[in-house]
C-alpha cells in the first residue's frame, strides 16, 4: 500500500463546479512530495517507521494538508457562489417583507376573531361541564419536611393538560399562608406537576390522573428551607501514588451550550430526596464563591477553594496563600462525581492553561476493549491529566498511532460504577476519591471499572 494513505474520501464533500481530476492530481502530487521525502529520511536512518515519522513531523498530518490544498485551488468559486447566493437572499427578503407586511395586516384581524371565538367555546364548554358535574377540585395540601410537618407556603404549582401527546392548556397556582394549592375546578384527566420553592428549588416533573365524579387531593412533603452550607471532608485512596507530590483539582460543575449564538458556559445541579420525590436545585454560580470547585492536598488530605474569576475561568494559583482546611464548606445536597485533574507540584503554576481545555480526549474499556472518546470539560466522572498524555500499556494500544495516543490525556471510568456524594445535616460528609493504578493503564489493573 502506498505512503501517505490519502484517498478521495478524505477531501471535503463534492461540489458541482469542481473539476473532475482535482482531488486525484493534489493526491498524487502530495504522495509523490511525500514520497521523496521519505527516501530522503531512509538514507539517514534505514529504519522505515522512524523515517516517516520525521516526514510527518516535518509536514503535518497528509490529509489535512490535501483538504487544505483542495481548499485553495476552489477559493474563488467558492467565495463567488456566496456571493450570489447573498445577493438572491437579500432579493427574496425585500419580496416577503413587502407580501408579509400586507399578510400580517389581514391575519391580525382575523386572529382577534378566533380569539373571540374560542373564548365564546371554553366559557360554554365550562358551563356545560359544571352542569353535568365534569368539572372537580384539584388542591394539593404542602408540608414541610414530614408529614403533619408545617405548612409549606410561598410554593408555585403548574398543572399541564395533555390529551395523548399534546398539551392542551397549563393552570398556575401559589400555596398559601395555610399551605393548601388550589387549582380549583377542572376536567377530569391526566395532567404532568411541578412545584418550585421560593428559593428555586424544583421537583422533578411527575404525573397525576383524575377521574370523573372525584375530586383529587393529595400531601406534597416539602424542604424546610433553602440548601444550607455544611462542612465536607475529602478522602482521597490513590493507587501505587507516585513519589512526587499531587494535588486533584475536583471540579463539579459540567460545560453546557446555551445556543449556536452564546460560548458554553458551566452550570451545577444538585439533588435531595423528600419522601421519595427528587427535589432539584440549580446553583448560582456567581453568588457561590468558590464555585464547587477544590484543590486537594493529596500528601496532607486537605482541601482548600480554587480562585475562580468572575467567569469561572480558573485564576492563578499561589500556593502558599491558599487557605487550607481538613474540611470545606458545600451547600446540601447530592453532587454527581467531579471532574478530577491530577496535577504534579511543579506543574501548580501552569493550572491557568486548564482553562483552555473546553474538551480534551481520553480512553475508555468496552467489552474488554480500549476505545477513544472525546468530551467536553468539565464533565462529570472524568480523571484528567491536563499537562501530559496519558501513560497506556503498549499491548492495549495495537491499533492506535503515534498521534492519537499524544492527544490522549484522560479516561472515564465505567459510568455504572459512579457514585454520587451527599451534603448532609444529620451525618460526617466524608468523600471519598479513589484513584486507580495510573502508571500506566493496563487492562488487568481495572482502572477504568475501579476509579470511583
Amino acid at each position: 500500500m502506498t505512503w501517505p494513505e490519502i484517498s478521495i474520501d478524505d477531501f471535503p464533500p463534492e461540489r458541482d463546479d469542481e473539476p473532475s481530476s482535482l482531488r486525484q492530481d493534489i493526491i498524487d502530487e502530495l504522495s509523490d512530495h511525500f514520497a521523496c521525502a521519505l527516501n530522503r529520511e531512509l538514507l539517514k536512518n534505514s529504519d522505515e517507521s522512524t523515517a516517516k515519522q520525521r516526514v510527518l513531523n516535518q509536514f503535518g498530518d497528509p490529509i489535512k494538508i490535501a483538504r487544505q490544498l483542495w481548499l485553495d485551488a476552489m477559493k474563488e468559486r467558492i467565495m463567488s457562489q456566496r456571493i450570489m447566493t447573498g445577493i438572491s437572499a437579500v432579493m427574496a427578503v425585500c419580496c416577503i417583507a413587502v407580501v408579509g407586511i400586507a399578510w400580517t395586516m389581514m391575519q391580525e384581524s382575523r386572529a382577534f376573531n378566533l380569539q373571540m371565538l374560542e373564548q365564546f367555546k371554553l366559557a360554554q364548554e365550562n358551563s356545560d361541564a359544571e352542569a353535568t358535574g365534569d368539572l372537580h377540585g384539584i388542591l394539593f395540601q404542602l408540608v414541610q419536611e414530614r408529614e403533619g410537618g408545617k405548612p409549606a407556603a410561598g410554593f408555585k404549582g403548574n398543572l399541564a393538560k395533555y390529551e395523548g401527546n399534546q398539551q392542551i392548556f397549563t393552570v398556575d397556582a401559589v400555596s398559601d399562608k395555610t399551605g393548601k394549592l388550589d387549582f380549583g375546578k377542572l376536567p377530569w384527566g391526566r395532567y404532568d406537576v411541578t412545584f418550585n420553592a421560593p428559593w428555586g428549588e424544583s421537583v422533578s416533573t411527575f404525573q397525576i390522573t383524575t377521574i370523573p365524579g372525584r375530586k383529587y387531593e393529595e400531601t406534597i412533603v416539602c424542604p424546610a428551607h433553602a440548601p444550607q452550607e455544611v462542612e465536607v471532608e475529602f478522602q482521597v485512596n490513590w493507587k501505587n501514588m507516585p513519589e512526587e507530590k499531587y494535588y486533584l483539582l475536583c471540579d463539579f460543575r459540567y460545560r453546557v451550550s446555551i445556543s449556536s449564538n452564546v460560548s458554553e458556559q458551566f452550570e451545577l445541579k444538585s439533588y435531595q430526596e423528600v419522601q421519595g420525590r427528587q427535589w432539584v436545585y440549580s446553583h448560582d454560580l456567581e453568588q457561590e464563591s468558590d464555585g464547587n470547585v477544590y484543590l486537594i492536598d493529596v500528601e496532607n488530605q486537605r482541601a482548600a477553594p480554587c480562585p475562580l474569576a468572575a467567569d469561572g475561568s480558573i485564576k492563578k494559583i499561589e500556593e502558599q496563600q491558599l487557605d487550607w482546611h481538613p474540611t470545606v464548606e458545600i451547600l446540601q445536597g447530592r453532587y454527581g462525581p467531579p471532574t478530577i485533574y491530577l496535577i504534579a507540584q511543579h506543574e501548580l503554576s501552569k493550572i491557568t492553561e486548564i482553562n483552555s481545555l473546553s474538551s480534551t480526549k481520553g480512553v475508555r474499556f468496552s467489552k474488554g476493549q480500549l476505545e477513544t472518546i472525546s468530551f467536553l470539560l468539565p464533565g462529570q466522572g472524568s480523571i484528567i491529566f491536563p499537562f501530559e498524555k496519558l501513560s497506556i500499556d503498549p499491548v492495549l494500544v495495537v491499533n492506535k498511532t503515534p498521534t492519537e495516543l499524544k492527544e490522549i490525556h484522560g479516561f472515564i471510568p465505567d459510568r455504572s460504577t459512579h457514585k454520587t456524594y451527599a451534603a448532609t445535616e444529620d451525618q460526617p460528609n466524608v468523600w471519598e476519591i479513589n484513584i486507580p493504578d495510573l502508571f500506566p493503564i493496563t487492562l488487568e489493573s481495572d482502572s477504568l471499572n475501579s476509579a470511583q
